[in-house]
Order: structure tokens, then sequence, then C-alpha cells
């Protein structure tokens, strides 16, 4: 940047300051400060700071001035030439519980300002379906007082400091930026956005033609994304809205959060409050949420390298799709169970029969091949797996907000198990079930009430879990008494594995399934988190760099996940081979699983969740089928000295 432009920020940067301190605006422990190019210094943006000659104020370290890629990230920053990266700074040492800034009700911008303008009135009254209807009107009246008003209009010097592009966001980028996002789904999302913007604009043009004289389509597109990442929800008297809040906007997100915001009825302003000390000279941050880098670089053009919070959690998430087969043997029982449940969704989005040529595109994208039914073998046989793992496999760029076909299930997951993952395991489960243990889940009412707080061993005894099960008609022991299967409804009902032979094939169909979604990607992870050492090919806050932190969070989920599957087999083997043993011996040999959980939980390589679940979930079917065995045992036994008294 040079000296001219850096003099018109920062007299823009003043003169909407004054504009706020007029109109009763109150931020005298703050200041805006512009980074420039090269990250070593800073340009003072309030008047009372640029008064201070001695220099101090205006240079930093460059280690402190560089502005940490985890948590700089403004709401409005974009790398071009007309849009500084700015920061909000603590003047002086701040107290905790201290309102640092207070934004009058007049200086905000709400939805109800874009619903009373001629068009925001027509967009009322035609009832239109758009995709975000509050940001739409605020959207409207940006559009229409910066045009209809313009120079005199009241917020001019707040859309004067609005970047006039915004280049860092996804929706913006060219082809070879987006080619950087190869392999992600974000490029669905993306052009889902664009496509939902440009059906939202035409949409208003026809109820209210003078939107085009207005805007452009790219205008509406730029004030949109302007909205999206800016806007606040606040409840204004009693009443809920969404603002637009000029000067509270710039605040920088980091997690986890020092301060927090509000309408004060009382003030009648909005306000931002300190929760805990800040020391002066240091950047005052606001939380944008806690949120997967997909919902940051979509929204905010940013993406976080650490977006870990302090206990650990990321909340990167990846979509995972699953689908049933058309040349599925049990399609229709499957087909039957898939679909409750979503009957009222399909009347909305144009569910797909099994004919219709735009089903038979998605499903042909469908990898691997095989029957869905595992033979007829005992669970000892670790063939059984293979033979189960191409149920359903989709990279069919589909979402489930609205427009997947019901076929088609994409469920987002983080490295947890949160309710994502449980119901990702039940679909699994349902994929990969033969014709026995689907119509035991499919004959089933379900629970009145839930238990996803329940121990493993609680939440099996509410679904009536029976350790004297016979064995299936195909052979594989199935621990499912006719009680637990009682309580399932739903192909998302299937909290708890139905049996060691449906697990581990629904493990190697998860296996599958990232491994899958892994090689769509051009570069592995370990690549990834080279090139991200690479400053000059990778700069920081460029979209280039952005890109590749994605790509790479989404990635680190999917070799979670695998790493899971792979595991979650290697002991299931292990319990079917001490089963088969304890079927022919007199003793039940349990030291191996033991003695890998023991290995597992010395491993600090090991995630909580991937042993929790091999430990509690997999025990819980391990002391089941012991049980069994034992029982069975114990009847031959009886059977025998029965036939000897005889």
């Amino acid at each position: 940047m040079n000296d001219q432009s850096k003099n018109n920020a920062a007299d823009k940067y003043r003169i909407f300051e004054d504009w706020l301190r007029v109109n009763g605006a109150e931020f005298s422990l703050l200041e805006l400060r512009s980074y420039d190019d090269d990250n070593t210094k800073t340009i003072m943006c309030s008047s009372e700071v640029e008064a201070d000659k001695d220099g101090s104020e205006e240079k930093k370290d460059t280690k402190e001035s560089t502005p940490n890629i985890e948590t700089y990230h403004d709401r409005s920053h974009a790398i071009s030439d007309d849009s500084e990266m700015r920061g909000v700074h603590a003047k002086i040492d701040i107290p905790i519980d201290t309102i640092c800034v207070a934004i009058p009700k007049k200086c905000l911008i709400t939805v109800e300002m874009g619903q009373a303008t001629e068009i925001g009135q027509l967009i009322l009254k035609s009832d239109l379906d758009l995709d975000a209807p509050k940001h739409i009107f605020l959207m409207i009246y940006l559009l229409w007082d910066r045009k209809i008003n313009g120079g005199d209009s009241f917020f001019k010097p707040y859309y004067d400091i609005l970047p006039k592009t915004l280049s860092n966001i996804p929706i913006f980028w060219n082809d070879e930026e987006l080619e950087y996002l190869k392999g992600s789904y974000l490029l669905t999302q993306i052009k889902d956005r664009i496509e939902a913007i440009t059906e939202d604009y035409y949409s208003i043009c026809e109820v209210a033609p003078q939107l085009k004289s207005i805007a452009t389509l790219d205008e509406f597109k730029w004030a949109r994304m302007c909205v999206c990442s800016r806007n606040f929800g606040l409840q204004i008297n009693g009443h809920r809205t969404s603002a637009l809040v000029p000067h509270a906007d710039m605040l920088n997100h980091r997690r986890p959060r020092e301060t927090k915001w509000s309408y004060d009825d009382e003030l009648q302003a909005f306000t931002i409050t300190t929760l805990q000390p800040i020391v002066a000279g240091s950047q005052v941050y606001d939380s944008y949420g806690q949120k997967c880098n997909h919902r940051f670089l979509l929204n905010y053009g940013f993406a976080i390298e650490d977006n870990s919070e302090p206990d650990g959690f990321c909340p990167n998430e990846v979509p995972i799709a699953l689908s049933m087969r058309e040349d599925d043997p049990l399609y229709d029982l499957r087909y039957e169970f898939w679909m409750r449940g979503e009957q009222e969704r399909s009347s909305f989005t144009g569910g797909l029969c099994r004919s219709d040529p735009t089903l038979s595109a998605i499903l042909s994208m469908v990898a691997g091949s095989g029957n869905v039914n595992r033979p007829n073998t005992n669970a000892g046989d670790n063939h059984q797996a293979t033979e189960t793992i191409h149920n359903a496999i989709t990279t069919a760029s589909t979402d489930n907000d609205g427009s997947t076909p019901p076929l088609v299930r994409r469920v987002r997951v983080c490295i947890s198990n949160n309710e994502n993952t449980r119901t990702l395991f039940s679909l699994l489960r349902v994929l990969v079930a033969n014709q026995e243990e689907l119509r035991s889940m499919a004959t089933s009412p379900t629970l009145p009430f839930g238990d996803s707080g329940c121990s493993v061993y609680l939440s099996r005894a509410l679904r009536g879990s029976n350790a004297a099960n016979q064995n299936s008609q195909d052979g594989s022991t199935t621990f499912m008494t006719m009680q637990r299967a009682a309580f399932l409804r739903t192909c998302k009902d299937i909290r708890n594995p139905i049996n060691l032979s449906n697990e581990k094939a629904a493990m190697a169909l998860l296996l599958e399934v990232v491994s899958s979604a892994l090689s769509c990607y051009p570069t592995t992870l370990s690549q990834d988190s080279i090139d991200l050492m690479n400053q000059v090919v990778y700069p920081k806050f460029s979209n280039r760099r952005h890109a590749k932190i994605q790509v790479k969070g989404e990635k680190e989920v999917l070799h979670h996940f695998a790493f899971w599957a792979q595991t979650a087999m290697d002991v299931i083997g292990v319990l079917q081979n001490e089963i088969e043993s304890a079927q022919y011996k007199k003793d039940v040999v349990s030291t191996s699983f033991d003695e890998i959980i023991q290995e597992m939980e010395d491993d600090d390589n090991v995630h909580f969740t991937v042993l929790r679940y091999c430990r509690d979930i997999l025990g819980a079917l391990r002391k089941d089928a012991v049980e069994t065995v034992r029982q069975k045992k114990a009847k031959m036994k009886l059977d025998e000295i029965d036939t000897e008294i005889r």
C-alpha cells in the first residue's frame, strides 16, 4: 500500500469514528488499527492515537505486529488494493466486565429497515421462498440506501469503510483458486451458494423489477456476503432481529471468547463487554462461535490452522455420503426402512423414485460391487466383512439441506463421538444388515424416550438386550433380542451394534467410504503439513493457504475415522477368535482383548473416542457373546445329564 493509500485509509476511518461519536457511540477505550502489507507496521486510525508524536504507538515489534493466523480474521477482511487488514486494540488496560463498545440503535441497520423499503414491502407481499430472508432485507436496505441516498445517506461513513471487493470469500474465487479445494465437498457448497444467491436475485426482480436499477447480480452477491459475514442476531426491545453494527463488526475472531455482545434495552445500544482483563495494546477479539473451518471459509473468507477448543475438541467436519445400491437384492426391504420418516421431507424436496434418471445418474457414481447379504458362515469368518463393504458408497454432489435425494444421506462428522457420529454408525449398520437383521429393525416401534446420555450398558438394557440369544438363521451369532428390537424404528435408531458380524461389516464399509473420499484429493495429509510450512508458496492470509488449511482439516477427520474403522475391525477379529475358541474349549480365553485395550489406553496417539468405542461398545458385545456361549454350554451339559439319567 503506497503512502497516498495509507492516508486515504486513515482519513476514511477517522471520518467513520467521528460519525459514530457524534451520534452517541462510545468506544474511547479502543482504537482501530489497519495493518500494513508487510505486517510490520500499523496505522493508527483513531484520531487521539494519531496525535501521539513519539512514534511508539505507530510501530510494533515484528513478531507482535504480525496478526496470528489462528486468531486474526476480520469479518470483512479482504486482501486487495482497496481493503486493508484491520483490528481493534485496547488503548489502556481494560478490567473484566467493562462495556468497551456501545453503538446506539440509530447507528444500526436492522431487518425492519429493509422491510420498510419499497422493494422490501414487495418481497413481503409476494411471500417469496428466499434462501436467507433476514439477510435479504439487510442487503436490500444496504443496496437501496447506497444507491438512492448516495452521499446524503446517514450511513455513508460506514459504507465508505466497507470493502469494495470480497476476494477472500470463496464464491468470488477464480477457477485457479477453486482448484485449491479439489476433492473437498466445499466446492459443491460454493456452487450451491452462488446458485441460491442468483436465484434470489432474479426471483426478487420478478416481483420488484426496480432492484435491477439498484444493483447488478454481482453487487447483490457482494451485499449478500457483506451481510453474511457481518450481521448480528439480536433481541431489541423484546423483538428478535438481525442487524449490521458499525465498529462492532471489525473485531476479529478468537476462541475462547474474551468478550460478549448483546443489545442493552436500558442503554438502547449494542454493547460489547469484556469477559476478562485486556492489557493495553492487545487486540480485542470477538468470537464468531465454535464452527467448522468450512463455515469460516465459506462465510468469512478465512480458515484457522489450529481450530481446536481449549479442551482439545476440534469442530472441523467432513461430510460422509452413504447410499443404497440399486442392485441390492434386499433393495425393497432396505428401501422401506431407509426411507422411513423421510416421506414428509420428500414431498418438499421432490424425492426421486427408482426409475428417475437423476437417481440413476447418482447411483451410477456408487463405487464397488458385491452382495449385501453376508454368506451363511460362522461369525469367525473374516471374509464376511469384505463381502459387504460395497453396499453403498457415493460421491454424489448433493447436500442434506433439503436438496438431497432421499436415497443419499450425507452426515457431517468431526473427531468426536457426537450425535452425528452415532447417526453415521447407525446408517452403516443398516446398509450392511442381512435380511433377518433388517426385518428385526424394520418391524419395530421406537423408544418413547432418548438414551443418548446413558452408558452403553444402561442403553443396551433400555433396549432389551439379553445375554441368552439363539443363533440366527445365517449362522452368525445375533445378540439382539425381540425385546431390544422392539425399540428400533428408523435407520438412524440403530445406536448400538447388532452383532459382531454386522459391526465388522459396518466398519469395513466405513473404511472403504473414507478411503474413497481421501483418494479424491490431489495431495496427502502429510504433504499438506509440509506445504503449510512454506509461507512463500502459501503466504499468510492468502486464499491458497486458507484452502490448504480447509482440505487438511477434512483429511484429518477422514484419517481419524479410517483409523477407527481399522482398529475396530482388528479388535472384532480378536473377539471373534475368542468366541470361536470358547465354543470348543472349557475355558473362555479373555486375555487377548484385555491386552489390546490396555495397549490402547497406554498409547497417547489413540483418540479417546476410539478407545471408548472398543472398550465399552465392543466390550459389551463381547460380554454378551461370552455369556451366550456359557449358557449354551451349560444347557448342553444339562442335556447330557438328562440323557444319562434317562
